[in-house]
């Protein structure tokens, strides 16, 4: 009779949603190890699969539940990863590029681009004396609270980064509504070796016309602040004002044009200018598509003369519109 029940128990068409009742002697004979075979497991085992796949939709659903979390929690972590990328370890005992300089006074900056996935926005820098050879990148990170962008040589080493000062760099509540409503942006930009000073990047809205929310005109005052306090700016005329703005460039003899912005920085004291850029553009095929995707250009020129900011804060300025205006089709006509 035992033998019995112990039969009937391995062939008992199990089901993980509503199990059988068993027995007394059956339960203690599970707890003792006596009556579970490698049998036992296994056809439970093989009936649990038969039952997810019967749910397809269900084990679809939590497929794609932990897909998506694996895919979230992974982002997360390269983003935490990027926005603390700024070692000073790795540049410290490292003489800057360009007499200390970083970058030289005359850039070719160009939007990167692949067709498949890319992460972040990168782009690359050029110097003129060299024009086939990268001297370094810029890229972004614009992920949940992981905001900021900096510049990495072709060796991969971090040199600068700018950060969104925390509140909008605001006072009050309602000084953080107010650049929070009109998308003010502020930055404050350091760089990742110690023993420099810390330069702050502030839009002035009350010069932007009331009808232009977003893709016009913009200026920014560049101030310099103390490295230890990157959000205090202590002096009350900036080093520098930087106007961008924009021209319609024509293509396709006509049909087809698109805003090329400019860029103007004058010293804020003696009103000369110091620096300047222009974009262009090209047209780079989608893979198998009519469609074509705008690639961004810069050229940018510094006056050493006539300004006390070094070349990387000023190249800086260009690579940051570069970032913020998009180069896809909903900038062009």
């Amino acid at each position: 009779m035992a033998a019995y029940e112990k039969h009937q128990f391995v062939s008992r068409d199990l089901d993980p949603y509503q199990p059988a009742e068993e027995d007394e002697d059956s339960e203690e004979d599970v707890e003792d190890g006596e009556g579970v075979d490698c049998l036992t497991r296994c056809g439970l085992l093989c009936h649990l699969c038969a039952s997810c796949i019967g749910l397809t939709t269900y084990c679809l659903q939590l497929f794609v539940c932990c897909f998506c979390l694996f895919l979230g929690v992974g982002a997360i972590f390269m983003a935490q990863a990027r926005n603390y990328s700024c070692n000073e370890e790795a540049v410290s005992g490292l003489a800057a590029p360009y007499n200390g300089d970083v970058l030289p006074s005359n850039v070719m900056l160009k939007e990167y681009w692949n067709q498949g996935i890319q992460w972040t926005k990168q782009i690359d820098v050029y110097d003129p004396a060299q024009p086939k050879e990268k001297i370094g990148s810029f890229f972004d990170m614009n992920f949940f609270f992981f905001n900021r962008f900096g510049y990495a040589d072709s060796d991969g080493r971090v040199w600068f980064e700018a950060r969104r000062p925390w509140f909008y760099g605001a006072s009050s509540l309602s000084d953080w509504w107010r650049r929070h409503w009109y998308a003010q942006e502020h930055y404050y930009l350091q760089r990742c070796d110690s023993g420099f000073p810390t330069y702050n990047v502030d839009e002035d809205i009350s010069v932007r016309p009331w009808w232009c929310a977003d893709g016009c005109m913009k200026i920014f005052n560049v101030s310099k602040s103390d490295a230890s306090d990157p959000l205090s700016v202590q002096q009350e005329t900036p080093e520098a004002r930087v106007h961008f703005n924009y021209t319609l460039e024509w293509y396709f003899d006509g049909f087809r044009t698109r805003e090329a912005w400019n860029m103007r920085v004058t010293d804020a004291s003696k009103m000369t200018q110091i620096a300047s850029a222009q974009q262009t553009f090209t047209l780079k095929n989608y893979f198998m598509s009519w469609q074509q995707r705008w690639i961004s250009h810069w050229e940018v020129k510094i006056s050493k003369r006539e300004t006390n900011l070094p070349s990387w804060v000023l190249v800086f300025m260009a690579a940051l519109d570069d970032i913020d205006e998009s180069s896809e089709e909903d900038k062009s006509n």
